[in-house]
């Protein structure tokens, strides 16, 4: 439960490019330009700065590669039939284009903020559930080193695709904390995609308790993605669910957890006024006493 006398917010980013799409082919992906990625989290970075609101920002460590050091580092994977089968596709995509895929330069600029926590999504975005033990093992090394040789002493994991396998393996390597899974609207005659669009209309949608005896911070809610069928739903809606969530968190002491992927504001600019939005909520709260600013790592 939650110690302190306020409410607890938390932003996290699962940041992944086109590796989150690597095995899907979707005619969105072309949006995802160096260009346009490179913006993107100029424009996150800037809003956090002007709303003074510490994030996680989750890499996939691959993602912050250059293309020479992921083959090198990515090479041994290729006797794990799972990571072979998830790999093969992508040095393909490779031989061809690799916009969209390396961003050597993004942790820098996360770090040149200093109020940010790097935190791992996995090293080549493959969900764990779809590898052995030794493939998960061998994902879990490169994630340890990825960390070490950026100097990051990351602590805390958001799973590929929030796939939660394995869990009990993460402290081996240093990984004391996970992001939970989001609590979605589940009416079983109907299919997911619908469930999670009824979710984005739910207002009265509640924070969540933290449980300090496990290893995971609340799943919390995904920042609406003005996408497809979401685009028709109004950014008042938005505004209110989670203006809802921060004041239910307030009240009894729990945690908001707002989640969302940097590259969804490139596909959906009209994201970006839900986001804004959300952070002027949050920076109100804090001023007023009322709320705490938790990056993933906090809860350790």
């Amino acid at each position: 439960m939650n110690k302190t006398n306020k409410g607890i917010v938390t932003l996290s980013f699962d940041c992944e490019a086109k590796w989150g799409m690597a095995d899907l082919s979707l005619n969105w992906t072309k949006e995802l330009t160096d260009k346009n990625l490179v913006e993107v989290y100029e424009y996150i970075l800037e809003i956090l700065k002007k709303y003074n609101i510490p994030s996680t920002f989750a890499f996939v460590g691959a993602m912050t590669e250059t293309k020479d050091n992921f083959l090198a580092q990515t090479k041994p994977l290729m006797n794990g039939p799972n990571h072979k089968k998830w790999l093969k596709p992508i040095y393909s995509q490779l031989t061809e284009n690799d916009e969209g895929w390396f961003f050597p330069n993004l942790i820098n600029l996360c770090k040149k903020h200093h109020m940010h926590e790097i935190a791992s999504h996995g090293y080549t975005h493959i969900p764990f559930s779809s590898l052995t033990d030794e493939e998960v093992t061998e994902e879990m090394k490169l994630i340890k080193d990825w960390s070490l040789r950026n100097e990051l002493n990351c602590k805390t994991l958001i799973f590929p695709r929030n796939d939660i396998s394995f869990s009990e393996k993460l402290n081996r390597y240093d990984i004391q904390l996970y992001r939970n899974l989001p609590k979605l609207i589940d009416i079983k005659y109907l299919p997911k995609y619908v469930n999670t669009f009824l979710e984005e209309l739910n207002i009265f949608k509640k924070s969540e308790e933290l449980n300090i005896d496990r290893l995971c911070v609340p799943g919390g809610v995904f920042i609406n993605w003005k996408y497809g069928p979401r685009k028709i739903i109004p950014k008042a809606i938005s505004n209110i669910r989670y203006k809802n969530i921060i004041n239910d968190a307030i009240k009894r002491n729990r945690v908001a957890h707002f989640w969302t992927h940097p590259h969804n504001f490139i596909t959906a600019p009209d994201s970006k006024k839900i986001f804004e939005r959300l952070c002027q909520e949050i920076q109100q709260k804090v001023e007023s006493n009322e709320l705490e600013i938790y990056r993933q790592v906090d809860f350790i």
